[in-house]
């Protein structure tokens, strides 16, 4: 992006102040062009020290590089009246604060959202906690683990006739992070309307539970609790497969009743002999009353598996669009890196890191034609400290 290029939301500053379970938020809305700023402890915030690293000490942490990408940094202790006075200020200068402490906590202080918009009062003040404000688990603590079954997504993951699992990265903290980042751009334009400020509650469990679609409308229209199916889809109280192991991987082939006729053809053009019935087949509903029994469905994957396990990942991709067949491979973190996809689009980018120096980052989740996204290195502890106090004392004081 040219220096002179403006980014989309570069009027606008947020205060960072959340632990794990928002910083994706903040990082999302710098790479936009807010001017984020996060607000750590004296000594820098905890999760600096979080794995993976990438050399042996505590000032390489790779996981603090990524989500704390393009912000700024300054040092307050909140336990301390001039720094919170100080946080009083920036406020002031602020369109947005994040935070993420119990309810309650921040109010403590005397910097809840009802003392700063005393003094602030456009500002818009993002709470993000696991359970809400309100409601008898409010003040209840919980890990991204707790966020994942509390809000029903656990019970869908893992295979059937074991127990549930959780997804490896944690998804409950992003996703509940890039919900709170919306609502924040949702309340600016109330803002626009209305010129003031508002308090944003973001829930961890409700925003899973927001995410579990047709599952939780099974159970809510006709009482069916959809149960794990391992590397299936889950249809009310049936499953459809979708993972299947080729030569050099696992590739995800969805068998709609659409994609029949086209595999067919497709295994026959390939030179095999397939033996199911594609007509009958292409009549078969994956959810519904008129299904397929176990003994069909357990030929029919027979000959599928065979033909997929004969061949790679990528040939089956490219040869399953030819033939109109909705397959794809199951790409691994190798895959993504090489992604000749990704790289056309220009998704990686390299940054300048203070702490790790050069550093091959992911960069923009969306294009923007006319204002880009930016990608620049996270900050070392407190490293625009005196810039921005200074700035924040003028504006407080009238200068």
């Amino acid at each position: 992006m040219s220096p002179t290029t403006p980014a989309a939301l570069s009027p606008y500053r947020a205060l960072d102040l959340t632990a794990e379970i928002g910083s994706l938020s903040t990082m999302v809305l710098a790479g936009l062009g807010v001017d984020v700023i996060r607000v750590e402890p004296p000594g820098g915030h905890p999760t600096r020290k979080r794995g993976p690293m990438l050399r042996e000490d505590e000032a390489s942490s790779l996981y603090w590089a990524q989500k704390n990408a393009g912000k700024r940094s300054v040092t307050l202790d909140l336990e301390d009246e001039a720094d919170r006075e100080r946080l009083r200020a920036l406020s002031e200068t602020a369109d947005f604060l994040f935070e993420s402490d119990a309810p309650g906590a921040m109010t403590a202080r005397g910097i809840g959202y009802r003392d700063l918009i005393e003094r602030a009062p456009r500002l818009i003040y993002v709470s993000i906690t696991p359970f809400g404000q309100t409601g008898p688990k409010s003040t209840w603590a919980a890990s991204d683990l707790i966020g994942h079954v509390s809000g029903g997504l656990s019970s869908l993951v893992g295979e059937p006739d074991r127990a549930p699992l959780r997804p490896s990265v944690e998804q409950a903290y992003n996703i509940t992070a890039l919900n709170a980042g919306s609502a924040a751009l949702i309340a600016l334009h109330a803002r626009h309307l209305t010129g003031r400020g508002q308090h944003v509650d973001v829930s961890m469990q409700a925003a899973m539970a927001n995410t579990l679609g047709n599952a939780r409308l099974y159970y809510e229209m006709d009482g069916i609790i959809t149960q794990r199916a391992g590397g299936a889809r889950a249809f009310a109280d049936r499953a459809t497969r979708i993972i299947y192991p080729c030569a050099d991987g696992y590739v995800a082939f969805v068998r709609i009743p659409a994609s029949m006729k086209a595999l067919h053809r497709w295994m026959a053009a390939e030179g095999g002999e397939p033996r199911f019935d594609a007509d009958k087949w292409a009549g078969m509903s994956i959810a519904g009353n008129v299904l397929p029994n176990d003994d069909e469905v357990t030929e029919l994957e027979s000959e599928i598996e065979s033909f997929f396990a004969a061949r790679g990942a990528q040939s089956l991709y490219e040869s399953g669009q030819h033939h109109g067949v909705m397959i794809c491979p199951v790409n691994t973190m190798q895959d993504i890196v090489d992604s000749p996809q990704l790289a056309e689009r220009g998704f990686f980018d390299e940054v300048d890191d203070p702490a790790l120096g050069r550093l091959r980052v992911p960069g923009a989740p969306l294009k923007m034609s006319a204002t880009p996204w930016q990608s620049r290195p996270a900050p070392t502890p407190g490293q625009d400290q005196d810039q921005v106090l200074a700035a924040a004392t003028d504006i407080t004081q009238g200068a």
